[in-house]
């Protein structure tokens, strides 16, 4: 099995590897949720919406290049950093916002708690792995494309010193 680090795809833009020689993803949950507490003390979750938001940022020998972007719209993101789903089973729905250019992966977890990779068959938004002998769970993982906003844009660093462009972009889904 093969894999691919995808690059980093900001409204259908790839940045160049000198833009982006290190980037760091990460996700965290933002929305509509809470958990209150009753009169004796229990936890009650109480949800109404979910969305996803990411921090990249990145370091590199020149600027993103994303200064004569309109940060009012919403853009299409193609994430570097892999989301990933682990069971028992060894069939996972995908979400339907992914990168095609990047196919999910997977790995059978054995008993040791090693990872094995396995094949990964999608047909639409279903990923069957491979089975793997004495298997105890299976994980898939996948990159995201998300539909996102980031109003304030990109908030830009440069050590001269060092010669070194460093970045970062806060997006939210819409």
């Amino acid at each position: 099995m093969s894999r691919k680090q995808p690059d980093l795809m900001i409204d259908g833009l790839r940045l160049p590897l000198h833009a982006g020689a290190q980037i760091h993803q990460q996700y965290e949950d933002f929305g509509g949720f809470f958990v209150r507490r009753l009169g004796g003390g229990a936890a009650v979750h109480q949800e109404t919406w979910r969305k996803t938001r990411t921090t990249l940022s990145a370091a590199g020998l020149i600027p993103p290049g994303l200064d004569g972007r309109d940060w009012s719209q919403p853009f299409a993101l193609g994430c570097v950093a892999p989301r990933s789903k682990q069971a028992a089973s060894n069939v996972f729905a995908l979400p339907v916002a992914r990168r095609a250019d990047a196919a999910p992966f997977g790995f059978a977890v054995d008993a040791t708690g090693l990872l094995r990779p396995v094949p990964v068959v999608v047909a639409g938004d279903t990923a069957t792995l491979g089975l793997l002998a004495g298997a105890v769970s299976y994980q898939v993982l996948w990159y995201p494309l998300l539909t996102v906003r980031a109003p304030a844009g990109v908030r830009s660093y440069y050590d001269a010193q060092g010669a070194v462009a460093s970045w970062e972009l806060i997006c939210e889904e819409g």
